[in-house]
């Protein structure tokens, strides 16, 4: 079964992958799931988000239903249809 995941992208993501988009995934599906299948969406954006092991890069900063998934086991994380995945570049401040 394919579930839907909407995605929403800021910043350097909004500009390679657009800022509000839905994205396709088998169920049961998990965070990573999502941020591969944004990465595939275009070429260019190939790299932005995964290390060279397929794991998401830990400079990611990621949303689940505007709650922010981190440690060891984000990737894991489960994600639902009809879910909001928001996704950051690392941010920079001072």
């Amino acid at each position: 079964m394919m579930i839907s995941v909407r995605v929403r992208a800021f910043a350097r993501y909004r500009e390679l992958f657009g800022e509000r988009f839905e994205v396709t995934v088998p169920a049961p599906a998990t965070v990573r799931d999502v941020v591969m299948a944004v990465e595939e969406s275009n070429p260019r954006g190939m790299g932005e988000l995964l290390d060279s092991g397929g794991r998401v890069k830990p400079s990611v900063i990621v949303l689940v239903n505007r709650e922010r998934v981190t440690g060891s086991h984000r990737d894991d994380h489960p994600v639902a249809g009809g879910d909001e995945v928001a996704i950051y570049p690392p941010v920079a401040g001072g």
